[in-house]
């Protein structure tokens, strides 16, 4: 095991060692319907991870993968989030564990979550793009297809000169969008099943 993988292990271990007590008193009932699998302590824990960066949120999946599916499928009422974006690489963590579980909603509110880039000024349009280039093969194809559109339309806005948009764009230049799950709807799910309203 590559020693960079073993120290991501040990900090992932530190970062839920926090959120231990709640979960392992939890007793998760996988027959029960949403609401009722887990505990109100576990809900509550959960519901403050998704509103957070998304980073503990997946560190706990991978420790604690019966979670996933409840996760993903609280993630579809999640409508009413804080200003606090999710890290990307977490985001794109929470996409591949969640691919079992997709559905519109959950896809659309974690792309909601991702940093936006609209309120960027060249220079940080500049690293975005090269850190895209750079980071883009660890991310969910979703994730890189969103930015891939996301960037391009934000620069299309600028008055940049054509050589300066080029630069800004070969670090991304050869990356190509992947076909994936197809997550826009004209509906919006506008009628949502959320029992709690129920």
């Amino acid at each position: 095991m590559p020693y960079s993988t073993k120290g991501r292990l040990i900090n992932d271990i530190t970062n839920i060692e926090q959120y231990r007590p709640i979960l392992e008193k939890d007793h998760f009932q996988n027959d029960e319907p949403h609401w009722r699998r887990i505990s109100k302590n576990t809900t509550s824990l959960f519901q403050v991870l998704i509103d957070q960066d998304l980073s503990d949120l997946v560190n706990i999946l991978d420790y604690y993968p019966r979670y996933t599916e409840w996760v993903c499928e609280h993630f579809c009422y999640a409508y009413s989030y804080s200003e606090n974006e999710a890290d990307i690489t977490a985001a794109s963590r929470l996409l591949f564990l969640g691919e079992p579980y997709f559905s519109k909603q959950f896809v659309r509110n974690v792309v909601r979550k991702l940093p936006k880039l609209e309120n960027m000024d060249i220079e940080e349009l500049s690293q975005f793009a090269l850190d895209m280039g750079n980071n883009h093969s660890s991310w969910h194809n979703i994730v890189v297809n969103h930015y891939l559109e996301s960037l391009t339309d934000t620069l299309k806005k600028l008055t940049l000169h054509p050589l300066q948009r080029i630069v800004l764009m070969k670090p991304i230049a050869t990356i190509k969008r992947q076909k994936s799950y197809e997550y826009d709807a004209e509906d919006r799910d506008a009628v949502l099943d959320i029992p709690y309203m129920n």
